[in-house]
């Protein structure tokens, strides 16, 4: 067991005591946390169906990189920010930018690939800002 894990799921603290260091994000997601959004595919790191944001501070900046949950260990967690397909979704349950327009354009693809395009695209938007406001 490893001892404290602090971190930020959708801005709120989260610590977590005496985890075991094998606990992938993604067993920890789907089954302690009921997060089932983040989804298992090959269990290896290859095809991206288990695909989260990680957040980290990297001198005075954040850093935001897509990562599979399925091959991160949950200690690694510590001090950073985690961002899941469900992080998406706005307070007031309306899609993000990046989902509204995958609907409004009849946007079709395997879920997986869904996935992947999501969490890719909402870390490029925390790195760019848009100056109009719009994607």
């Amino acid at each position: 067991m490893t001892g404290t894990v602090r971190f930020l799921l959708d801005g709120e603290y989260h610590e977590l005591r005496d985890v075991d260091p094998s606990l992938s994000v993604l067993n920890f997601l789907r089954y302690q946390l009921a997060r089932t959004g983040t989804k298992e595919g090959c269990a290896e790191g290859d095809c991206g169906a288990c695909t989260v944001v990680l957040g980290e501070l990297v001198g005075d900046r954040l850093r935001y990189r897509a990562v599979n949950a399925c091959i991160l260990f949950v200690p690694t967690l510590d001090g950073k920010e985690l961002i899941t397909v469900e992080s998406l979704k706005a307070k007031d349950g309306s899609l993000h930018p990046v989902q509204q327009a995958l609907v409004d354009s009849h946007a079709r693809s395997a879920a997986f690939a869904r996935r992947v395009l999501l969490c890719r695209s909402m870390r490029f938007m925390r790195k760019v800002r848009p100056l109009t406001g719009r994607v």
